[in-house]
């Protein structure tokens, strides 16, 4: 079994539990981790999807999303996907837009707030004010989940990478 085709049925199990498209979700933890569940991050980040180890205790602690007994350690991949799709689902309800839920993951719900959604913009107007990673980021993953949900719809063109 190929390392991306691994943890398709977490994707789809917890991705319709929470209404997100698993595809989607696949495509974040190709962009974040290469499908590595002992991926760390320059600046700390850990696991399949990359969580920071503030937004992993505030998933389980302050949100109360899920709760500290059942999300144990963004390394073990069902936690992370299970953590992802939570995370995601409500990055989704907060700013309204596949585009800025990818972008707020990337960096930062606060951010995205202060750049985007208290000045009515969209991910094409106000990007150029995000960090270059995460302009690179979002198309990234939009183009990987398309790839994934309907590959025979994508040509060969990637994102650029700048």
């Amino acid at each position: 079994m190929k390392p991306s085709e691994r943890y398709d049925s977490l994707f789809q199990y917890y991705g319709t539990l929470q209404g997100v498209d698993p595809w989607l979700l696949k495509a974040q933890v190709a962009a974040e981790s290469n499908f590595d569940p002992d991926a760390k991050s320059r600046v700390g980040a850990l696991g399949l999807a990359q969580f920071m180890p503030a937004t992993w205790a505030e998933l389980a602690m302050k949100k109360g999303w899920i709760t500290p007994q059942a999300l144990v350690d963004p390394r073990d991949p069902e936690d992370a996907i299970r953590a992802q799709s939570v995370y995601m689902a409500w990055l989704i309800k907060e700013t309204g837009d596949i585009k800025l839920a990818l972008a707020a993951y990337n960096a930062g719900i606060g951010r995205v707030k202060r750049i985007f959604l208290a000045h009515g913009l969209t991910w094409e107007i106000g990007s150029p004010q995000l960090p270059t990673e995460t302009q690179a980021y979002v198309p990234k993953v939009m183009w990987t989940w398309r790839s994934y949900a309907q590959p025979e719809k994508v040509g060969m063109e990637r994102p650029r990478r700048d």
